[in-house]
Parts: structure tokens; sequence; C-alpha cells
């Protein structure tokens, strides 16, 4: 994370899915991209940023956008850099962090991370697993819903 003015730029993906601005956490190559694309090319998600995201604050929500030079590119292993339509800037609103599967609890307590002193949600998924497009869809539906961590 570097300061610019009063805002900060993350090693991370974000990406406007259901209407919610989901920002991708984890550590390099853990499958920040791969899953960004999956979203992409199955229709379900429009690329806001890849590999950094600058995040400024307003008054009540965090701003998400690509820093100019990386605006609608996606770097893709094996492939390139390609163009992609991209959607900027979008209010965020919940954090997803890529982890190994065996930290990824079965019934998540709720939790959350702060960015520039807002507190988002937090939901761990699985790295490099297959299922972790089809869960993050259903994250979302859920967080619209009001229905994220309720039993």
């Amino acid at each position: 994370m570097t300061n610019q003015q009063d805002s900060s730029s993350y090693h991370a993906n974000c990406m406007w899915v259901n209407e919610t601005g989901v920002l991708i956490l984890g550590d390099a190559a853990c499958g920040k991209t791969s899953l960004t694309l999956a979203m992409i090319v199955a229709g379900r998600a429009t690329l806001v940023a890849d590999d950094q995201v600058i995040i400024k604050r307003m008054p009540k929500f965090l701003s998400a956008r690509p820093p100019a030079a990386l605006q609608g590119m996606m770097q893709i292993n094996g492939v390139g850099i390609v163009d992609f339509d991209h959607i900027e800037p979008v209010p965020l609103h919940l954090i997803i962090e890529l982890v190994p599967s065996t930290e990824v609890p079965a019934i998540p307590e709720k939790s959350e991370r702060e960015i520039e002193g807002l507190k988002l949600p937090l939901l761990k998924l699985a790295a490099h697993e297959t299922a972790t497009a089809d869960k993050l869809w259903l994250v979302t539906e859920l967080f619209q819903r009001g229905k994220l961590f309720n039993s």
C-alpha cells in the first residue's frame, strides 16, 4: 500500500459483481486475476482493476478505480496483456481474501477489514478452486439481500 495524497494503492483486483464493488485480496499468484477472468468470461462481472487498485475515502464510502496507466487491462499469464471493458470508479462493498483451502472456515463468523478508516465485510474463499467464482456470485447475492453471515 502506498499513499498518494488522499488515496492508497493496493496490490489487489477489483470488479463490479451483481451491483456490488468487490475487492479481491491475496498473496501474489494466489489467483486474483484468474478469479476475475472467470467472473468476466461467465458474464457475471465487469473489470474495475487488475493487480493495482486505487482506493479513495469518500465521506461515507470507499471508491475504487485502476491506476490511469492500467485502465481496462488485465495481465493474463500465458496470454499477455488483454484489453477488457471496464467500469470506474465503483463504490466498494465487500472484500474477498483468497487463501489456501485449509484456511476457509466451513461456517464463517462475521468478519470485517478496515480500509482508509471504514470497515467492510470480509470473507475468505479458497484460492485456485473451481467453485470459487460460483461462491463469489452467491456471496454478492447474499450481500445484496442483507443475508451475508446470517444463519
